[in-house]
């Protein structure tokens, strides 16, 4: 076995200890135990495993879901040693939503009545445009496309009768070409879900696309200090976005044992 004391006090006095120690993974299994009722959640989003890849490279690992590896995350960036405090800093990007969208009802139509422009007022050449119409999940009902075109003044109309199954109408989902090498996909819909109906399709949209959505990098920056075998995360932050930030603050749990490497 391992001296796994040995390769603790190395990292934190800054001696090599990579090379066949690496890598050296920080533990902690434990699960949260919140319920409905009497039934436990499978459900915990908190980093599980820290892991130091090499002697500047970090993975942090968190498995939501142990029953779907399809909710597992990984975040992956880079660690220095100041004084007695390990730090890890990672980065994302966060990136303009392409499209905004703007509702008005007016009873007296039959007709859903679509009108697509850009942010910068640029003519809309190519006049084709997919709509696939989205029903709710609990319908059964399978989606449709329509291949239509936008008129002079870039108005699609759709006659309420050309729509087959509207009462089960969840969202329009519409494929467009901007320009050559930039095709714009979005769904028109006042639900949280594409797929559920929620609420009724407002019967004129304004779909306003931004040619060149804005992006920004946020920065995140975690702390740790090591002590006998365990780890502790003592802070984590991040930079501030002018953007819409959806991503969710890193959680962590109490401490991480090293892990025996035999």
């Amino acid at each position: 076995m391992k001296n796994i004391f040995a390769i603790i006090i190395s990292l934190l006095i800054g001696y090599p200890v990579f090379g066949q120690n690496t890598p050296i993974s920080f533990v902690n299994n434990e699960r949260a135990k919140d319920t409905i009722g009497d039934f436990v959640l499978d459900w915990d989003e908190r980093i599980s495993e820290i892991t130091l890849t090499s002697k500047t490279e970090f993975e942090f690992r968190s498995f939501p879901s142990r029953s779907s590896c399809l909710t597992w995350r990984e975040y992956y960036g880079t660690w220095e040693r100041k004084n007695d405090t390990l730090v890890f800093s990672d980065q994302y990007e966060l990136i303009e939503n392409d499209t905004r969208l703007k509702f008005v009802n007016k009873p007296s139509n039959n007709y859903y009545t679509l009108n697509f422009k850009t942010d910068k007022s640029s003519d809309l050449r190519n006049k084709e445009i997919v709509i696939e119409l989205v029903y709710d999940y609990d319908s059964g009902l399978k989606s449709k496309k329509l291949d239509l075109e936008l008129n002079d003044e870039n108005f699609l109309i759709i006659p309420f009768n050309k729509i087959p199954d509207r009462n089960q109408l969840a969202s329009f989902c519409y494929e467009y070409l901007l320009t050559d090498g930039d095709k714009r996909y979005g769904y028109i819909t006042k639900s949280n879900t594409v797929n559920v109906k929620e609420n009724e399709l407002p019967n004129f949209a304004e779909i306003t696309i931004i040619e060149v959505p804005k992006k920004e990098i946020v920065y995140r920056t975690t702390k740790a200090i090591v002590k006998a075998d365990k780890l502790k995360i003592v802070s984590t932050e991040k930079t501030t976005s002018n953007l819409t930030d959806y991503n969710q603050n890193l959680a962590f749990k109490e401490d991480y044992a090293i892990e025996n490497n035999k």
